[in-house]
């Protein structure tokens, strides 16, 4: 059944569950190279926090943090259901 899903909208809809599910107020470890050369400012983790912000209801402060981070979750939402559909039109139906 999951073979047939396709594998890019499960790693879209792990990430945002994870990104749902992160806590906003620790510091956390980071694979990010900005980050860890020191750089204050990544757009990369500029947007992961924004999309946590705004799964918080953090709304203001994650467009503050990131402007895109919630169209980021639209976009990204839409294209989980685009892949996905033809999965769930089909279901049951053998070939």
């Amino acid at each position: 059944m999951l073979k047939r899903i396709p594998c890019e909208a499960l790693i879209w809809t792990t990430g945002l569950i994870m990104l749902a599910c992160a806590d906003t107020g620790i510091q956390h470890f980071t694979l990010c190279p900005l980050k860890n050369a020191g750089w204050n400012f990544c757009p990369g983790c500029g947007l992961g926090g924004s999309i946590t912000l705004f799964f918080h209801g953090r709304l203001v402060e994650s467009f503050l943090l990131h402007p895109l981070g919630i169209f980021a979750v639209f976009i990204l939402s839409f294209r989980i259901i685009n892949l996905t559909k033809h999965y769930f039109k089909d279901y049951g139906k053998s070939y």
